[in-house]
Parts: structure tokens; C-alpha cells; sequence
């Protein structure tokens, strides 16, 4: 009878102890899950954001600055629902919401530096990479020269009149060089100025 009535007790205490935490247990539950669901979206959006600034970064016509504000926007959806989750609330409310984030200022001073570091950042990154492609571009085009009769014979004359000669190892002299390169490259020489003010605004 004492056996029985301590299996008895053993499987009373162990059915309150399971009923008074299956609360508590229910609300790990449903808090890791709404957190989870929480930061993979947060994820998500940020991957989403981070697409639009490579698209931009790449001469995409993507809107900085509507691009951020959207990003903070939706981050102050998802952290008031994550905050508020006693409570159902609607996508009109949320919305009426984001309208209010400049009053509201749930982030403080924060998306408004971030917004202006990662505009100039950008900005800055995207200038120069189409500086350096059109550069690129430049130098490609320069490279194709046309060489005329007049360059052809002073190259002939500057690198074969020594064989002439029998002076094979013998190079032209510097000056000589640069006369004949000068001579043939004419055209591209009046590129210089504008090639020295891109390479200094390249450097800036």
C-alpha cells in the first residue's frame, strides 16, 4: 500500500510540475519562434538592401537614400511587432507607423549618420570605379594607333639603319627615341592635359 501511494505521489508531483511549467515552457516556444521568424526576416531585408546598394554600387538606378529610409522603415516594423507580440497588429497600423519614424525616432540620431556615411561611401566607391573603367576604356582606344608613312619610316630608320652597318646590338639614343615616339604619337599627345586631370582626380 506504501509503494502504492508513493507511486501515486511521485506521479502527482510530476503532473503539477509539468503543468505549472508547460506556461513557461509554451512561452520559450513561441518567443524563440517569433524571434527567429524576427531575425531571418531581418536577415532577409538586409540581404534585400544590401542587393539594391550593389546594384547601385555596379551603375544600377537605385535610390540611395529611398533604399535606406525603406531599410530603417522596415526594421521598425518588424522591432515594434517582435516588442509588441501580447498584441495583434495590422499592416495599416504598422505602416501608419513607419510614416512617423522621422517624429518618432525609435533609433535615435543612428539612420540618419549611417544613411550619410553610406551615401557618401557609395557614392564615392561608384565614382571610382567608373573613373577606372573609363580610363580603362582610354587607354584601350590609345593603344590602337594608326601608324602613318611618315611614323613607319622613321621607325625603320631608328631600329634597322645600325644593321645597315653591321652595329646590330646598337640601341638608338634616348633623345632619338622619344623624337621618333613623339612623331608618331602626335595625336595621342593632345590627351595629355585632359590624361594628367583625370589621373589627379583619380588620386584625390
Amino acid at each position: 500500500m506504501e509503494d502504492t501511494f508513493g507511486q501515486q505521489s511521485k506521479l502527482d508531483f510530476e503532473n503539477l510540475l509539468n503543468e505549472t511549467s508547460h506556461a513557461l515552457r509554451s512561452t520559450f516556444v513561441s518567443k524563440h519562434q517569433r524571434f527567429d521568424e524576427f531575425f531571418l526576416d531581418l536577415l532577409e531585408n538586409t540581404e534585400r538592401s544590401l542587393n539594391e546598394m550593389f546594384r547601385y554600387y555596379t551603375g544600377g538606378n537605385v535610390n540611395l537614400e529611398e533604399m535606406l529610409n525603406d531599410f530603417w522603415s522596415r526594421l521598425l516594423e518588424r522591432m515594434f511587432t517582435l516588442l509588441n507580440s501580447q498584441y495583434v497588429i495590422t499592416e495599416d497600423y504598422l505602416e501608419c507607423i513607419s510614416k512617423y519614424i522621422d517624429q518618432l525616432k525609435p533609433f535615435g540620431d543612428v539612420p540618419r549618420k549611417l544613411k550619410a556615411q553610406i551615401t557618401r561611401a557609395f557614392i564615392a566607391a561608384r565614382t571610382f570605379v567608373q573613373g577606372l573603367s573609363v580610363g580603362r576604356e582610354v587607354a584601350q582606344r590609345v593603344s590602337k594607333v594608326s601608324s602613318t608613312a611618315a611614323c613607319i619610316k622613321a621607325l625603320t630608320k631608328m631600329l634597322y639603319c645600325p644593321y645597315c652597318q653591321g652595329s646590330i646590338g646598337v640601341k638608338p639614343c634616348k633623345n632619338y627615341c622619344l623624337n621618333v615616339m613623339k612623331g608618331c604619337l602626335a595625336n595621342q599627345a593632345d590627351l595629355d592635359p585632359e590624361w594628367n586631370q583625370y589621373i589627379d582626380a583619380m588620386l584625390l
